[in-house]
């Protein structure tokens, strides 16, 4: 099931929003939700390999998911497009719990790649976007964060497509530390699941690191699985070093 979650006079006010879509992937019994946000260096959404795939092994695993196509492209990707996509999302999701039957009293976040800066930056930002939603008013802070090969840093050691589109070709030295997940977690920032190849030639293993590093000076729950091999955007990583990441993942998760 494909969802539009933007209403008609929204996407008349900026008509991008016609292409944010939700795709559902509900098994109902009242299980837990997790939405994802595949990578794509915010050029474009990753789903054939970052979405579907999680999902469907979400899934198997007694979770209700959702993949979200968010803001990506020149100019749409640009921050806080792909932020406010994912606030959306989860007051949608929300706002469907009773009619599909799922648990969204507290949604999880999956990001790959620059879906995982997004995920992982949300959680900073939340706040910022939480508003009424057809009459209700809804948490937005996720439960728990899964994060594949993540942008993380907005500054040297950052994937520069990424941070291109999403601060633009001048952005400056405020900008990038204010979107460099690394430098503005607190304490209260959600129990985070990280995963990376070492050899990654895309997006520097230093991101996760990075990530872990400042969640352990804050006291926050997290992991950090670093893999050999296998490069960037592998997705399941069938074959490689880490496969069985998802399975360590949904682990982490079923603990929260």
């Amino acid at each position: 099931m494909i969802y539009s979650i933007y209403t008609k006079k929204e996407i008349k006010e900026r008509p991008q929003r016609k292409k944010v879509v939700l795709e559902s992937y509900v098994i109902g019994q009242n299980a837990p939700t997790v939405l994802i946000c595949p990578g794509g260096a915010y050029k474009f959404v990753s789903d054939f390999n970052e979405g579907k795939p999680y999902a469907e092994r979400l899934n198997e695993r007694g979770y209700n998911a959702f993949v979200l196509f968010y803001s990506v492209g020149s100019g749409n990707g640009r921050f806080p497009y792909p932020l406010e996509d994912t606030a959306r999302a989860i007051q949608f999701i929300k706002s469907k719990a009773e009619e599909l039957n799922i648990n969204a009293d507290a949604i999880s976040l999956m990001g790959s790649s620059a879906g995982g800066h997004l995920c992982a930056f949300f959680a900073t930002q939340y706040e910022r976007f939480e508003k009424e939603y057809n009459g209700e008013s809804y948490s937005l802070k996720p439960k728990a964060l899964v994060l594949s090969y993540p942008v993380i840093t907005m500054g040297e050691l950052t994937h520069k497509v990424s941070r291109r589109i999403f601060l633009g070709a001048f952005s400056g030295k405020a900008e990038r530390e204010k979107a460099s997940v690394e430098l503005n977690v607190t304490e209260d920032y959600p129990p985070t699941f990280m995963w990376h190849n070492k050899d990654d030639a895309s997006v520097p293993v230093e991101n996760s690191i990075m990530l872990h590093e400042a969640l352990d000076e804050k006291g926050v729950q997290n992991e950090l699985h670093l893999y050999e091999t296998g490069g960037h955007g592998i997705g399941l990583a069938e074959g490689k070093d880490a496969e069985g990441w998802i399975e360590k993942a949904i682990d982490f998760l079923d603990k929260q």
